[in-house]
C-alpha cells in the first residue's frame, strides 16, 4: 500500500508540478515560500498529493 501511495505522489508531481508556469511565475513574484504556500493551499493537486501523504504517516 505504501509503495502505492508512493507511486501515485510521484506520478501527480511528474505530470503537474514539475513544470508548472504557475509555481515558476509565484517563485519569481513571492520567492520560495509564497509559491509553496500556493501549492500546498490552492492548488487542487498539491492538495491532492498532501492528502496522499497523510496517509503514509497514517501507515
Amino acid at each position: 500500500m505504501i509503495t502505492s501511495i508512493v507511486a501515485q505522489i510521484d506520478h501527480l508531481h511528474d505530470t503537474y508540478c514539475r513544470d508548472c508556469p504557475v509555481k515558476q511565475a509565484l517563485r519569481e513574484e513571492r520567492g520560495k515560500k509564497g509559491a509553496h504556500d500556493f501549492c500546498i493551499h490552492t492548488c487542487s493537486v498539491g492538495k491532492k498529493i498532501q492528502q496522499l501523504g497523510g496517509h503514509l504517516t497514517k501507515s
